[in-house]
């Protein structure tokens, strides 16, 4: 079986959660030329709108941009969907943390 591409799984998110790419484009402030500007050249959009593309499509980033992931990242995941949440100030202040921890 061929691996879902990053705008397949867009778009089947989109549908299953019965959204348009009008309704996306405006949520997160792109156009929809951009969108469909993934398809054509298979590039991934930037981090700060696949973070609100995740957002908005109640998914991890992880799994927006990756598709499947392993069961270790599927129980970790909990805590990453929790930290996209935040706002991207305390994202941040998360961030800084655990590189402070991993140095300790």
């Amino acid at each position: 079986m061929e691996e879902e591409s990053f705008i397949d799984r867009l778009e089947r998110l989109l549908e299953e959660k019965n959204f348009q790419k009008k309704d996306l484009a405006e949520a997160v402030g792109i156009s929809r030329t951009g969108i469909s500007t993934w398809r054509v050249s298979g590039a991934l959009p930037r981090a700060d709108i696949a973070i609100k593309i995740a957002r908005f499509l109640n998914v991890s980033v992880e799994y927006l941009i990756l598709g499947d992931i392993n069961e270790l990242d599927k129980r970790n995941d909990s805590i990453a969907y929790e930290v996209a949440k935040l706002p991207l100030q305390k994202q941040k202040i998360v961030s800084a943390l655990v590189s402070a921890l991993k140095s300790y």
